[in-house]
């Protein structure tokens, strides 16, 4: 099985182990229009100019452990965030020493198809490496996601997930 990279572009054999969100689902269901009106997005960061006022985002990874294998299942996914933290995100993201500091609060900004109503869970967010997005720890709760991440799932799972890109 071979699937296209959405980074590079180029073609890679084997399954993917690893979905990348587009947008934050607050600006990806806006229309075009709407979108360049109101949405400033680079490639880790977001701001929606929203009727509510500001809204931040970050991009993350979120891991699901694979039972019985050393890698994980990834989402690139969205988190939102407060001000103050997007600031010092921003100001910490590309520092060497960035990964030294405490994890940030947050929510996810996507659903995470098969998962359902995963949008609004909550989660830390820890910095690593500059060269690596920032972690993404799932909240406590009785998510069906929440519990992937926690104990990790099947090998059959990862076929699952991944054929929701296919």
């Amino acid at each position: 099985m071979a699937f296209t990279c959405a980074l590079c572009g180029e073609i890679h054999v084997g399954e993917t182990r690893d979905i990348r969100m587009g947008l934050p689902e607050p600006i990806f269901v806006l229309d075009e229009l709407e979108r360049d009106r109101r949405a400033r997005v680079g490639e880790d960061s977001a701001v929606l100019q929203a009727p509510e006022g500001e809204r931040f985002f970050v991009r993350g990874l979120l891991e699901l452990p694979i039972e019985d294998e050393d890698g994980y299942f990834g989402y690139g996914t969205w988190i939102e965030v407060s001000r103050p933290d997007f600031e010092a995100l921003g100001e910490l993201w590309h520092d060497d020493e960035g990964w030294r500091s405490d994890p940030f609060e947050g929510t996810l900004a996507n659903e995470l198809s098969p998962y359902a109503a995963t949008e609004g869970l909550a989660v830390q967010i820890r910095l690593r490496d500059v060269k690596l997005l920032p972690l993404v720890a799932l909240e406590h709760g009785d998510h069906e996601l929440v519990g992937a991440q926690q104990h990790g799932i099947s090998a059959h799972r990862v076929h699952e997930l991944a054929a929701t890109v296919a």
